[in-house]
Order: structure tokens, then C-alpha cells, then sequence
């Protein structure tokens, strides 16, 4: 793992060491003190400078209408109006398209960030080992991202899934959950923003909320899964983004 001094974090992001240190000291850059000095973790600056891509991400209600349209929910879709249903269904050709013909997964993982970064607000936690079953079979997540056996990469030591904001709180109580850096996590819990409760979510619908989760792992093995389930999703039944 690549780590940085705040000067080479600096110079990768083309800001000055002041910007850096600011960051830091809000929480949008986790960076770890070693010796007196801040060190940064390549992968963690590597979100920064994604996130501050050019292209501005969707808000909730738009990230959702592409959920709907993956979909293809006819009581869904029908709650959307005309125009929001032609803008999600363009939005889903370009990103499908985009799986198919780019061969960087990384430029993807971006694509999906400006699409989905807004569905839900990631919340990272950590759990007790012996708790993580229980948790991971709680009726009030809904298993996603490396919790989801479709990723192929479900692993014991990890819960990722969607819950309601009003669970939150209990589930926090219940389980003595305690909030922390990404890279401690052993719990993500993506929580639905107000209004975004989406009514059902299918086997489409869940191939594009797993490459969403996936994407923002940032692995390398991540992020093939994320492209992969973006394909899947296009060679399904039908096109996606035609329904």
C-alpha cells in the first residue's frame, strides 16, 4: 500500500500543502500521524482526485430514476415523469455503453460516482467479530457490495448493505456500533436519503447498486466486478436502459 507525506499529496492533487492540511482537519481526507508528520494512503487520495472530476454528480431523485429505469418496474417507472424517465434512460445507455467498450475500469468507477454517488450516504463502522453474522442477517439490511453473493467477493470479516435512515439509530444501539475511517470499517452501511426509499429492488436493480458499491471499494478486484455486473446487467433479458 502507497502511502504520501502531505507534500506529495499536495503536488499529486495540484494544491498547495495548506489545502491538504485543511483536509485533513475536516475529515475529507483521512491521513494518519507517523513521527510528527501526516501520512496519506494513495488509495484514499485516489478518491479525492475522482471525486473532483470534471461532471457533477447526479442528486438523490436522479440516481434513483436510473435505479428505476435498470429496473424496468412498470409501477416504478410510472412514478417518474416523461422527461426524468428519457434523461435516466440516456444516463443508463451511456454508463452500460461504457462497460462494454472502456477498457479502464478506473474511468467506469468515475462514471458510476457522478451517476450514483447520491443514491445513499456511506457510513463506515466498526463491529465486534462475533456480532457480524447477526448483523449480517438483520431483516433490516439489505445486503449489497461485498455482502451480496452475486459480487463474488463476500467475505465473513465484512457487512456492506442498505438500510432506511429511522433504522439507523437502532441498528447502531443494537449491535454498540462505532464510527470510523473506511479503513478500519468492517461494517458499510449505504443509508437511504430522505425520499430516495425505493419501493422495490430486483435482480436488475441490485446489478447496478452492486457495481455502485463495488466501484467505491476501489480495488482492483473491485472495480473488474463493478464492470462485470454493469455487463451482466446490459446482456440481461431485454436492454436495460430500453424499458
Amino acid at each position: 500500500m502507497a502511502r504520501l507525506s502531505v507534500a506529495e499529496a499536495a503536488e499529486r492533487l495540484a494544491v498547495g500543502p495548506q489545502r491538504i492540511h485543511q483536509r485533513i482537519r475536516d475529515g475529507s481526507l483521512p491521513a494518519e500521524r507517523v513521527g510528527g508528520r501526516w501520512i496519506i494512503d494513495d488509495k484514499d487520495l485516489r478518491r479525492v482526485a475522482d471525486s473532483h472530476k470534471p461532471g457533477r454528480p447526479l442528486s438523490a431523485r436522479s440516481a434513483w430514476a436510473l435505479v428505476a429505469v435498470a429496473s424496468g418496474d412498470p409501477s416504478w417507472l410510472g412514478d417518474l415523469a416523461a422527461p426524468d424517465r428519457s434523461r435516466a434512460r440516456s444516463r443508463l445507455r451511456a454508463l452500460l455503453g461504457a462497460a462494454e467498450d472502456v477498457d479502464n475500469e478506473r474511468e467506469v468507477a468515475r462514471m458510476l460516482s457522478r451517476a450514483l454517488r447520491n443514491r445513499a450516504a456511506r457510513r463506515s463502522f466498526h463491529a465486534s467479530v462475533p456480532d457480524l453474522p447477526d448483523l449480517r442477517g438483520d431483516h433490516r439490511i439489505l445486503r449489497s457490495g461485498l455482502s451480496d453473493p452475486g459480487s463474488g467477493l463476500s467475505a465473513g470479516d465484512v457487512v456492506e448493505g442498505y438500510l432506511l435512515k429511522d433504522d439507523l439509530d437502532g441498528v447502531m444501539h443494537d449491535y454498540l456500533l462505532s464510527e470510523v475511517d473506511r479503513d478500519r470499517a468492517n461494517v458499510v452501511l449505504h443509508v437511504f436519503a430522505p425520499g430516495a426509499r425505493p419501493r422495490h429492488l430486483d435482480e436488475r436493480a441490485r446489478k447496478l447498486l452492486l457495481a455502485a458499491d463495488l466501484a467505491e471499494h476501489g480495488g482492483p478486484r473491485e472495480l473488474v466486478r463493478a464492470v462485470e455486473s454493469l455487463r451482466d446487467l446490459a446482456a440481461g433479458p431485454g436492454s436495460a436502459a430500453d424499458r
